[in-house]
C-alpha cells in the first residue's frame, strides 16, 4: 500500500510544463470565476444569524471557523493534489481526488467510496441552498415583497409553500441536465453564479452605506468589523463588477445572457410593486377619510 518515491510527484509540478501561471493572467482571472463556484454558500452565515441565539457570539465565530476550514480543506487540499496529479493529468473524466489514490495504490479507498463522499458533500450544499432559498422566499413575503402564500407556516413552523417552490428549482435543475448533459453544467452553473454574485456585489454596497450611517448616527461597536474599509469594500464590489462583465469573453456568456434580462424582470416587478403599494395606502387613506367624515356627519 501506498505510493512510490515517484520524482513526478512534488512542489516541482507546481511550475512543470508552461510555468505557474500556464495561461497568463487571464487564465487565472477565469479560474477565479469558476472557483467562486465553490465558495458559494458562505453568506449563510448571516442568513442564519437570525436564528441564532446570540448572534454576537455565534457570527464571529461562525466566520473563523469558515475561513479556517476553507483555507484548510480547499486551498491545502488542491495544493497538494496537484503535487501529485499534474494540472495536465486534472481532466473531468473522473473525480481528482480517485485520480490521487488510483497514482497512490491505495486500495482501501476505491472510486465508488470518494464519490460516495463527493455525493454527500453535493447533497449537503444542496441541503444549506434549499434552506436559504426557503427563508428568503418566507422574508420576502412576510415583508410584502412576494406573494402572500410563501409567508405561511404549518403548525410545526415550517414555511411549507416557500419549501415546496425551492424544491421546483431542484425538479427543473434535474430535467435540464436529463435534457442537455452535455451543457447543462456551463448553464446551471453560469445561472446560479449571477445571482451568487450579484448578491455579494449588494453585500458590499450595502455594507459601504450601512456602516457609515451606523458609525454617524452612533451604534454601538460591531461585532464584527471589515478590515480596510471603506477601500476594501469598494474594491470587493468593483472587483465582482469586472468578473461578471469578463463572463462575456469565456464559454459563460449564459451569466450575462440570462443575468441582465432577469435583472430587468425584477427591476419592472419591483416598481410595479411599490406602485401598487402606494395606490393601495391612498386607497386606505381616502376610505379612512371618508368614514371619518361620514362619522362625522
Amino acid at each position: 500500500m501506498g505510493g512510490s518515491q515517484s520524482s513526478e510527484m512534488g512542489p516541482a509540478n507546481f511550475v512543470k510544463e508552461g510555468g505557474f501561471f500556464p495561461f497568463g493572467w487571464w487564465g487565472m482571472w477565469v479560474a477565479i470565476f469558476i472557483s467562486l463556484f465553490s465558495f458559494l454558500g458562505t453568506e449563510l452565515i448571516a442568513v442564519t444569524a437570525g436564528e441564532a441565539k446570540n448572534p454576537d457570539v455565534a457570527v464571529p465565530k461562525a466566520l473563523k471557523a469558515t475561513v479556517f476550514r476553507l483555507s484548510t480543506f480547499y486551498v491545502l487540499t488542491i495544493g497538494i493534489m496537484l503535487m501529485i496529479v499534474p494540472w495536465q493529468s486534472a481532466g473531468v473524466d473522473k473525480s481528482p481526488f480517485v485520480k490521487v489514490m488510483e497514482i497512490l495504490n491505495i486500495p482501501a479507498a476505491p472510486a465508488g467510496v470518494i464519490n460516495f463522499i463527493v455525493l454527500t458533500a453535493a447533497l449537503s450544499a444542496m441541503n444549506s441552498q434549499l434552506y436559504s432559498s426557503t427563508r428568503m422566499m418566507y422574508s420576502l413575503s412576510r415583508g410584502t415583497f412576494a406573494p402572500a402564500f410563501l409567508g405561511k407556516v404549518s403548525k410545526n413552523g415550517v414555511p411549507a409553500n416557500a419549501l415546496m417552490l425551492s424544491t421546483m428549482g431542484i425538479l427543473l435543475a434535474a430535467a435540464v441536465t436529463a435534457l442537455t448533459p452535455d451543457t447543462s453544467y456551463a448553464f446551471l452553473m453560469g445561472i446560479s453564479m449571477f445571482g451568487a454574485i450579484f448578491t455579494w456585489f449588494m453585500v458590499f454596497v450595502s455594507h459601504l452605506f450601512f456602516r457609515k450611517k451606523w458609525e454617524e448616527t452612533g451604534g454601538r461597536k460591531l461585532p464584527v468589523r471589515m478590515a480596510g474599509y471603506p477601500f476594501m469594500t469598494i474594491l470587493g464590489a468593483a472587483l465582482l463588477f469586472a468578473l461578471v462583465v469578463s463572463t462575456w469573453f469565456t464559454n459563460f456568456k449564459i451569466v450575462l445572457q440570462f443575468g441582465i434580462p432577469w435583472l430587468i424582470f425584477l427591476t419592472i416587478a419591483y416598481f410595479l410593486w411599490k406602485k401598487g403599494q402606494e395606490n393601495r395606502q391612498r386607497t386606505d387613506f381616502d376610505d379612512s377619510s371618508t368614514a371619518k367624515q361620514t362619522k362625522i356627519d
